[in-house]
């Protein structure tokens, strides 16, 4: 069994990566920073994207596919964030039971003046 992951990337003659622009399509197409690289995780997209620079600007050159192999892994433990987020979870779910209950006796003593009024004008 293959324990490693492959990823893709287009790089072009020089040396810049290709950036995927997303909706509306602005920003500059080949970027200079490895992070801001469109990632594929199969090779048929970025083959894809290689042909199409190839066919379209071959004046520019072919670009270069990049493979990037991860084969290191570690576990995170994320049980002491998820305790931690449930208290605050919890501490708030209080407060605004807490807030609630205020308010809900405010307008019940508000509608105990209320009624309280209209029994006093009734009998008098």
């Amino acid at each position: 069994m293959k324990n490693e992951l492959e990823f893709f990337a287009v790089r072009n003659q020089e040396g810049q990566w290709f950036h995927r622009k997303g909706y509306s399509g602005y920003g500059e197409t080949w970027v200079e920073d490895v992070l801001q690289a469109r990632i594929y995780n199969k090779i048929g997209p970025a083959r894809a994207q290689v042909t199409f620079f190839a066919k379209n600007y071959p004046s520019f050159g072919v670009p270069d596919l990049v493979a990037f192999k991860v084969t290191e892994s570690c576990v995170l433990n994320e049980g002491d964030r998820i305790k931690k987020k449930m208290e605050a979870e919890g501490k708030r779910k209080k407060k605004r039971d807490v807030l609630q209950a205020q308010r809900r006796a405010v307008l019940a003593k508000e509608e105990l003046e209320r009624a309280q009024k209209e029994y006093d004008e009734a009998v008098s």
